[in-house]
């Protein structure tokens, strides 16, 4: 294996169903309500995905969302048991570690910066928001290929810019936003499922349905 790329929330994190780094915000914000009103018109396609990321911004500004919240935020999330010995030892066995979620980059840096693993990552991709010198927010990115439902075709261009096989890289997930992952070709770990069929041998070649420790997933790593 010369490559483990993760999803962030709930597979490097404990965490409720459904609860990910947007709606930890709507949550700080008190505005759930608004959030569900904006997915539910994304589910029955009246908006497409880049229509609901432009909302949100707009109602974060609305609300005044600063960056000092998403440090607050990144305060109460807890990583998984044994996730910084497992990447140190992917990291010291020469294993490019990279991170693709579609949660929101400064809290994700934030926690992988306080638990000191940021350096073992090659690379992170997912949502910027971005701030000015006095932590107001005035600006929003997307990913490099804008949509990160679609793991596979990140995987594709890691595979690509670092020229690995299909066969030397194992992607670890755990719920329907990861479930693309397998038309690259990678070999793919659900751990602790949400909302995807871990019996599904297509899109999940193999499973931990009850992950107490990040460790458990190195068997899977060839090492």
């Amino acid at each position: 294996m010369k490559a483990v790329i993760f999803d962030f929330d709930g597979t490097l994190t404990k965490t409720k169903k459904g609860s990910n780094c947007w709606y930890k915000i709507w949550e700080y914000i008190d505005d759930l309500e608004y959030d569900s009103y904006l997915y539910n018109k994304f589910k029955n396609k009246e908006i497409n995905d880049t229509q609901w990321f432009k909302l949100i911004f707009e109602r974060y500004k609305e609300k005044n969302v600063q960056k000092k919240y998403l440090e607050n935020i990144a305060l109460k999330i807890k990583l998984l048991p044994g996730t910084y010995k497992t990447l140190e030892q992917l990291y010291k066995n020469g294993i490019k570690i990279f991170i693709l979620s579609g949660g929101v980059r400064q809290i994700i840096e934030s926690v992988l910066n306080r638990e000191k693993i940021l350096p073992f990552v090659t690379s992170l991709e997912s949502y910027d928001l971005i701030f000015d010198k006095n932590g107001k927010l005035y600006d929003f990115k997307f990913p490099c290929l804008h949509n990160l439902e679609n793991k596979n075709e990140y995987i594709d261009l890691i595979k690509k810019q670092y020229h690995f096989s299909k066969d030397e890289i194992l992607f670890v997930g755990n719920g329907a936003n990861d479930e693309k992952a397998y038309l690259s070709g990678a070999k793919t770990l659900c751990i602790n499922p949400d909302d995807t069929d871990i019996n599904n041998k297509t899109i999940w070649h193999n499973s931990i349905k009850n992950c107490k420790n990040l460790l458990e997933i190195l068997k899977y790593c060839d090492i």
